[in-house]
């Protein structure tokens, strides 16, 4: 669930973040007014701080949105550095939408490491408060050069995400991983196929930090890589560099409660994580519980998915029937969020689905739907839309509805997938990466 601090004004509220902290920032500030990103680093070095604006892909498509001391200023000073205090002057509703990323470094200038350092932080403030704050110290790096501190992002809205993460390199090496060009050097290529499931494990899995995480994931990496190549190969379309907000809605009706009793569902959360990775832009898979209503948690990542379902035992949700559209319709449409207490409000939530990367949904039930018109009308109506729906039936339940799907007429082309697989338990890695991403990577294929 999103929990908004909303019986206190905005800007008087500090909040320490940590490792692995995602939220939306307007929960904290007001994005139509400047917020400022302000970083420290306390050590025996020179460190010199950056702000990278980068697009959909990651990448510094307009070098005039790298913000470091040799360019204090975006062309429009929707970013502004001040070397004085290394603080970063934000006019987040200014910024074209090819900017959809800001990411924020530190880098060693000569010698040194961070795992030297004494202290980093960062402190993102409005109005002279500070609202939230990032703490670390030379404990939580070793030899790495550079951190990549925290990301502020659009995913429907302005979001901020701590990354807390060592790089093997300096202001330059940074620059060239974003895309960037160093001056002198020829332009960079375009992210080669992936056609090396060695070389995509690797990728995966240097994304996660933690050893604990590195050891319960791996497994499930390497059969996503060869899976990952297969299909690549197999369908034309490279997986291996598409990027994806990936959703999962899950199934919480009253015949799903022994799979959530018995470890399975957790098990079959702990398979998906490495989707996220490979995908979402950030790593995190956004998610949702349904029956005949739905609720937004959380979303999944490696800072919480080892305890996910206990999450969801908790969050009071109760179980109930069966309907499919009420979480498509929030998914794809946006929906309303109503606070309660004294001071309730209503809050428009915004779609997930957009014009910028296609949104990959993966619908795990294990019944039928009460709702089959709805659900007909919200899939007809996505079906231009920049969003695929797979499908996952689960159980030895005759999946009428779902299996006729290809069938269905008066779209504008065929954006839902179906699997069935008869025990959600029992189903091996490569045939649950392989029924996901099938029909996913046809379906992008008729994108090209």
């Amino acid at each position: 669930m999103d929990f908004c601090p909303v019986f206190l004004p905005k800007g008087a509220i500090k909040l320490k973040m940590e490792r692995g902290f995602r939220g939306k920032l307007e929960d904290y500030a007001n994005i139509s007014q400047p917020i400022q990103v302000r970083i420290s680093t306390v050590g025996n070095a020179v460190y010199d701080t950056c702000c990278f604006g980068v697009d959909a892909q990651d990448k510094l498509s307009d070098d005039r949105y790298m913000i470091f001391y040799n360019q204090p200023a975006s062309p429009a000073k929707e970013i502004e550095y001040s070397q004085n205090n290394d603080t970063y002057t934000l006019r987040l509703a200014s910024l074209p939408q090819n900017v959809q990323k800001l990411v924020f470094t530190v880098s060693i200038d000569g010698n040194g490491t961070m795992g030297d350092i004494q202290n980093h932080s960062i402190n993102i403030m409005q109005n002279g408060n500070s609202i939230l704050e990032l703490s670390l110290s030379g404990k939580d790096f070793s030899t790495e050069k550079a951190i990549i501190g925290i990301e502020i992002y659009r995913k429907g809205v302005w979001r901020v995400s701590v990354v807390a993460r060592g790089f093997n390199g300096g202001l330059d090496a940074l620059l060239k991983s974003y895309g960037g060009e160093i001056a002198g050097e020829s332009a960079p290529q375009n992210n080669p196929p992936v056609n090396n499931e060695e070389q995509f494990k690797n990728k995966i899995m240097g994304k996660i930090s933690l050893s604990k995480d590195k050891v319960n994931l791996e497994k499930h990496v390497v059969s996503l890589s060869k899976c990952v190549v297969d299909l690549s190969k197999k369908s034309g379309v490279d997986l291996g560099n598409t990027r994806a907000k990936v959703v999962v809605a899950l199934d919480f009706s009253g015949s799903m409660r022994s799979l959530y009793k018995n470890g399975t569902v957790q098990k079959t959360i702990n398979k998906l994580v490495p989707l996220g990775l490979t995908f979402d832009d950030n790593g995190a898979i956004d998610m949702f519980l349904f029956h005949d209503s739905f609720i937004k948690l959380d979303d999944l990542d490696l800072s919480n998915y080892e305890n996910y379902v206990n999450y969801i035992n908790n969050s009071g949700y109760k179980m109930g029937g069966t309907n499919y559209a009420p979480v498509l319709c929030a998914i794809i449409e946006g929906y309303e969020q109503h606070t309660g207490g004294f001071f309730s409000e209503t809050k428009k939530i915004s779609p997930i689905v957009d014009n910028g990367d296609p949104t990959f949904i993966l619908f795990i039930t294990d019944g039928a739907n009460a709702d089959r018109g709805a659900t007909n009308r919200i899939i007809k109506k996505c079906s231009d839309m920049n969003v695929f729906i797979q499908f996952i039936g689960i159980g030895n339940y005759n999946f009428d509805y779902l299996e006729k799907l290809d069938d269905m007429k008066g779209r504008a082309r065929d954006n839902t997938g179906f699997s069935k697989m008869s025990s959600l338990e029992n189903v091996s890695d490569n045939e649950l990466y392989t029924d996901v991403l099938e029909q996913f990577s046809k379906w992008l294929k008729g994108l090209q």
